[in-house]
């Protein structure tokens, strides 16, 4: 039976997952090749990955942004007879298993909120809108795919940093990457090029596949793409986002635990922050559907950022 090799770029949260499970797995058949950006992710993170013990996990670094490894990656898994010689399995969001599973967490928070609210599940009445930090745009992907199903979800609201691609395309239809990425509190989201908008592009422009590769070609040898103006409606009827700046990012951390005693990451502060400047933070207020804030990682993970 054929060794399978998963392979996996990492920003921070992606890689550690996977090599604990690979390397608690132990299955001769079985290994995994990790990549993180250099500097780019948490020092515990970085010990996650470096000091786990196992035959079956390599790791290595690469300088550059943290989606530079996601082309080649891709590359690599479009490549149909290199995949099948070396066994080759994505472990990132460019593999659709990836945003199925993560549906999962929608569908779980919603019938809670149902339960939570007394309403009857299915009522589309009574829809959720979810509020997330985004950066691949994978799980904000797997909350369409729900919506797509049935899950009476509403708005679904990215919350993003300094490395404001999504923000900028849902707002204007402007899908260009940018000169350079920015270091940010909350690194995991440092994503210049969201590769997951292609899956969204797909649905809101009538599932035709041939509009979606002209266009999704020319973002491959340009970098960047003016979302057309119809596609971008249907987008704007369905999607929302903030952007949030570190300052703000700190300040929605001290506020959180002032206000509730409760920690939040760096990445789930991004969401409430965006949450607030959409107008569905806990205090603002709003009538109209509920809301899920969707909390993404430990802070544990995150010293530097939680002290800053």
């Amino acid at each position: 039976r054929q060794v399978r090799t998963l392979v996996v770029s990492t920003t921070g949260d992606t890689g550690p997952a996977a090599a604990a499970a690979v390397g608690a797995a132990g299955n001769p058949r079985l290994r995994l090749l990790v990549h993180y950006p250099r500097g780019q992710i948490s020092d515990f993170q970085r010990r996650q990955m470096t000091t786990l013990r196992s035959p079956h996990v390599r790791v290595a670094e690469f300088d550059g942004g943290g989606d530079d490894m996601d082309p080649p990656l891709k590359k690599m898994a479009l490549d149909v007879d290199f995949a099948a010689r070396h066994g080759l399995c994505g472990v990132n969001s460019y593999n659709v298993g990836r945003p199925l599973a993560q549906a999962v967490h929608f569908v779980w928070t919603y019938l809670r909120i149902a339960e939570a609210e007394g309403f009857a599940a299915g009522d589309p009445d009574s829809v959720v809108d979810f509020v997330l930090p985004t950066g691949a745009m994978g799980n904000i992907t797997a909350g369409y795919f729900a919506k797509r199903v049935g899950v009476p979800i509403g708005m679904l609201c990215a919350g993003v940093n300094a490395n404001d691609i999504t923000h900028r395309t849902f707002r204007t239809g402007d899908f260009s990457r940018s000169d350079a990425m920015v270091r940010t509190l909350s690194e995991a989201i440092n994503i210049q090029l969201p590769y997951n908008f292609e899956r969204l592009f797909y649905y809101l422009s009538d599932d035709d596949p041939a509009a979606v590769r002209a266009h999704m070609s020319e973002v491959e040898s340009t970098g960047r793409l003016a979302v057309p103006a119809p596609v971008l409606a249907r987008l704007r009827a369905e999607f929302s986002s903030a952007s949030v700046t570190d300052d703000e990012t700190a300040a929605t951390i001290r506020s959180i635990r002032e206000q509730y005693d409760y920690l939040v990451d760096p990445h789930t502060a991004v969401a409430v922050c965006a949450a607030h400047k959409l107008g569905r933070g806990p205090e603002d207020g709003r009538a109209g559907p509920h809301v899920a804030l969707l909390a993404t990682a430990s802070p544990a993970k995150f010293g530097g950022a939680m002290t800053a």
